[in-house]
């Protein structure tokens, strides 16, 4: 049985709309995924794996306002048996060589989001994932304790932690109009 068969088998019995949530949350299920992968490719399996146990699960969904927080944990969990495998078993990655003279180039000509972005990206992942949760996602601190689980202080904590270490590494980036490393306004 297909996953199609499977969700229009429920669809008639059960009130969560499968195509509906798809539509609703596969675009920030995706930048979520991304956040935590950084990797496109990563990011696509996660989304799509997290939408396949939807599929298969959709029967035990009784609220359809819950089904968001569902995927975003299935898919956190999933990610970090993932993590735990590749330390067991990590594998080795060659990168391709490329012409860094024109990236650079075209690097400073981006905006200032991506400078954000790329500074977000480069935290480590305790205080990542808390902040693109909190500041993309919009999810509340008790949201995120439940999704993380951790304790609603320790996602305090690392908020408070990754703000400030994104401030730091966004205050040494040199400013891309004047060249400076001016101190960014709050």
């Amino acid at each position: 049985m297909g996953i199609g068969t499977t969700v229009n088998r429920h669809r008639t019995t059960h009130m969560v709309d499968f195509e509906q949530t798809a539509r609703t949350n596969y675009q920030r299920l995706y930048a979520f995924a991304l956040q935590l992968t950084r990797n496109p490719s990563d990011a696509e399996d996660l989304t799509q794996h997290a939408f396949y146990r939807l599929a298969v699960h959709i029967q035990n969904l009784k609220e359809e306002n819950k089904v968001k927080s569902w995927l975003y944990s299935t898919l956190y969990r999933k990610f970090i048996d993932q993590r735990r495998r590749t330390v067991k078993f990590p594998s080795v990655q060659f990168e391709e060589t490329t012409n860094h003279v024109e990236e650079n180039t075209k690097r400073q000509e981006r905006l200032d989001h991506q400078t954000v972005k790329e500074m977000l990206l480069s935290l480590e992942e305790h205080l990542r994932i808390p902040l693109s949760l909190f500041y993309i996602e919009h999810y509340s601190y008790k949201e995120i304790s439940k999704l993380l689980e951790i304790p609603v202080g320790t996602v305090m904590s690392r908020l408070h932690r990754g703000k400030a270490e994104l401030y730091r590494k966004l205050s040494e980036t040199p400013n891309q109009k004047t060249g400076s490393t001016d101190t960014p306004t709050r």
